[in-house]
């Protein structure tokens, strides 16, 4: 129950603005810049009159100030403020204001203009004492400084005068902050007094105590829950527990056997009873109860996955054999799953013990089945089945997961991928344009780069040049760096014998940041060749050459060799070179092509 009061005692500074520090607001609750103040709601406090036409003066400037700061117009309720503050420079309402402006838009480093902000705030709580607001926004201010001690001097003013469940809430956790336990206790203890004895109160008393050692008043305040709630076993379990903790074995031992006597499915008493065998050694114990915890459907998820998370770390320290617990994982998994935490869970154990990363793919679609719109695990899964090769499955797999989230162009793009590979470029065309209908300004650069690319190979293959050209123009103001894209498009248009200086500045860059890939040497040597630049294509084939594997996908580059080397003068080599084409060349028209030139002995 520390935790309800590390909520409460933030709650006042969560409205952060620009640089994270905050507004503080009025009646316990974080207020925004822009948010009504409560200086405009509170009566202003008696003060020394002023004449008649100042004070008009001052109202005007102040509540246009106040004005500004509703439409969030800050730089001129800082401009009206300080006229406000030269017409009446004691006024608090202003004060007031102004501080909150100068701590709230001070940077990390503006330590002059937050420190003035501190001093506005405290000369606005001395010159209204009893205006809470005010008190409350500069105790929240300390605590946020850690200034412990003065925040807490503040809200004991403020409890004194209205000791309500907020202030004093926040004395309790501004109390466990310092460590101050026996304040904290007593400000709990106040609490009852005003709203009667309560569960939450009770719960925080006994962990003060146990915080504090103080094992006999941590037994009473239990004891109290137990006979308060004694429908409640968890308090039950709780005294066992506390009983565990100081050496009292057989005493906890005895609370957890009753308690789940009485509740078989009581999930506090089994992971209680759980730790109880674990750290007692009795090893064959803990494996059958942790067995029997996890494959019991009436068991919390939460706690099966606490448990799980526990018996996983357990064998990872020891070095044990993981066949144990990746067989618990399966069985545990084929029962319905209300959350993805316990697959999660075996995915990460999975990884730990080093298993091939094949392994994690029937967890990832365990994953999707649970929550099929879990983008991260359809990704996951994605990778494994590309590096398989298995196209049919990426096809579905990125079918389903752009139904689920259609902005994520990484699906589109793959299942297209996916539909050429499997022949069905027709459908690979009609996704991609699908996906090019959902790229904004949140999609990924480089993905969509990919997919006008792969989508402008895909166009030209089936004839359609100038809207192949058009798709690939987008890629390249995706991704300027798009070198695949940048070859096959110079490439395609140097087929054509168009634009080939634009060609070859595209090429250029390829080999550029490539400069011992074949392919992009060969494109560059051909637009070269096109362009009647012999000698210089010459030049690159023979690049294009020393960096070929020499096998069937390179039966181009020899056929570009033997008709540069032709234009060049040397004809016997050209032949050569179009007879090692040939050799190489599984294709019937390329085949054809280079017999004709080898007999013909030209191109």
């Amino acid at each position: 129950m520390r935790f309800l009061f590390k909520i409460a005692f933030f709650s006042l500074w969560t409205g952060a603005v620009l640089s994270g520090i905050v507004l503080f607001g009025a009646c316990s609750s974080s207020r925004k810049a822009g948010e009504a103040g409560p200086a405009v709601r509170v009566a202003r406090p008696e003060a020394p009159a002023l004449p008649y036409e100042v004070q008009r003066r001052f109202d005007e400037l102040f509540l246009e100030a106040v004005r500004q700061k509703e439409k969030g117009n800050y730089d001129a309720e800082h401009e009206l403020l300080e006229g406000a503050l030269r017409v009446h420079p004691d006024a608090p309402e202003a004060l007031y204001e102004m501080a909150l402006l100068k701590i709230s838009f001070s940077g990390s480093a503006d330590s002059l203009r937050r420190a003035a902000g501190e001093e506005m705030l405290c000369r606005a709580v001395e010159l209204a004492p009893d205006n809470e607001y005010y008190k409350e926004a500069l105790g929240s201010y300390y605590a946020q400084r850690r200034s412990f001690d003065k925040a807490v001097e503040l809200y004991e003013e403020l409890a004194a005068g209205n000791p309500s469940s907020e202030n004093l809430s926040m004395l309790v956790g501004l109390y466990e902050e310092t460590d101050n336990y026996q304040g904290a206790i007593r400000t709990l203890e106040r609490l009852e007094k005003i709203e009667g004895k309560s569960e939450t109160y009770s719960v925080e008393k006994f962990k003060i105590y146990t915080q504090m050692g103080d094992n006999q008043h941590a037994y009473a305040a239990i004891e109290d829950l137990c006979a308060e709630y004694p429908a409640d076993l968890r308090y039950r379990v709780l005294l066992g527990d506390l009983y565990r903790q100081n050496g009292y074995n057989e005493m906890a031992l005895a609370i957890y056997r009753d308690v789940l006597t009485l509740e078989p499915e009581n999930s506090f008493a089994q992971l209680s009873l759980l730790a109880y065998h674990n750290t007692s050694g009795e090893d064959s114990l803990y494996n059958d109860l942790v067995r029997k915890v996890v494959l019991n459907p009436q068991t919390r998820p939460e706690a099966k996955v606490e448990v799980m998370k526990s018996f996983s770390a357990d064998n990872l320290r020891r070095g044990e054999d993981s066949t144990r617990v990746l067989s618990l994982f399966k069985e545990a998994l084929e029962q319905p799953q209300e959350s993805r935490e316990l697959a999660e869970l075996y995915a990460y154990y999975i990884m730990s013990v080093k298993m091939p990363v094949d392994s994690l793919a029937p967890v990832m679609r365990r994953i999707l089945d649970i929550e099929p719109d879990y983008s991260r695990a359809r990704l996951q899964l994605l990778q494994i089945l590309l590096r398989k090769d298995d196209m049919k499955a990426v096809a579905e797999l990125c079918r389903d997961g752009r139904i689920y989230d259609p902005s994520q162009i990484v699906f589109y793009l793959y299942e297209g991928l996916s539909l050429s590979r499997l022949g069905r470029d027709g459908e690979a065309v009609r996704t991609l344009r699908h996906g090019t209908e959902h790229v904004d300004e949140g999609s990924d650069a480089g993905v969509v780069s990919d997919l006008y690319a792969t989508l402008g190979d895909l166009l030209h293959e089936s004839g359609d040049c100038k809207a192949a050209y058009t798709a690939y123009d987008s890629a390249i103001t995706y991704n300027s760096e798009n070198l695949v894209c940048l070859n096959n498009y110079a490439y395609f248009l140097s087929l054509e014998g168009r634009e080939l200086d634009h060609a070859a500045g595209m090429s250029k860059r390829t080999i550029e940041a490539e400069p011992e890939n074949p392919t992009y040497l060969d494109t560059y040597a051909w637009i070269l060749y096109r362009q009647h630049r012999y000698t210089q294509a010459r030049i690159y084939i023979d690049q294009t050459l020393k960096y070929a594997a020499g096998d069937a996908s390179d039966a181009g580059l020899y056929e570009h060799a033997g008709d540069i080397y032709f234009r060049c003068g040397e004809r016997t080599q050209a032949v050569a070179f179009w007879r090692k084409a040939l050799s190489l060349s599984d294709d019937a028209e390329q085949r054809a092509v280079l017999k004709r030139k080898i007999r013909n002995r030209r191109p």
